[in-house]
């Protein structure tokens, strides 16, 4: 494993948490793959290119009041790879509704920078928070 990798996976997710685009961008490879359920309503799928992956966390910041990643575990698999298991809680901007799932994130790395993320996640606990309903 790179030494870069922990380092560079908790500034990671010390921007999702600030929903921080800019901060994201700056930590991807030009080349960046992000690969995410096209089940979820901002339906990524696969991204390519830093213009991929503006597009994707653009959307789902845009859709999210609030956002807050709990890592439970952050393991190296690998030369230049970071397993992240946790929980991803957030708050549905249209629905005011929240959501609480697990995830499992697969980072690559090369050059201290990302070029590969890969999303697993509960997409029908998301799903949920943004049906319409009586209240959160």
């Amino acid at each position: 494993m790179a030494e870069h990798s922990p380092t560079v996976t908790k500034r990671l997710y010390e921007a999702l948490d600030r929903c921080d685009l800019e901060a994201l961008v700056g930590l991807c490879d030009p080349a960046v793959e992000v690969v995410a359920p096209p089940s979820l309503p901002w339906a990524c799928g696969t991204r390519t290119g830093l213009v991929g992956a503006v597009d994707c966390f653009t959307r789902a910041f845009g859709m999210l009041e609030r956002t807050r990643f709990s890592v439970t575990e952050m393991r190296p698999t690998g030369d230049d790879r970071m397993t992240v298991v946790g929980n991803w809680w957030g708050r549905v901007r249209d629905t005011g509704r929240e959501f609480d799932v697990r995830f499992v994130h697969l980072w690559t790395f090369r050059h201290g920078m990302v070029v590969k993320a890969e999303v697993i996640i509960d997409s029908a606990g998301i799903l949920r928070a943004f049906e319409p309903g009586t209240g959160p």
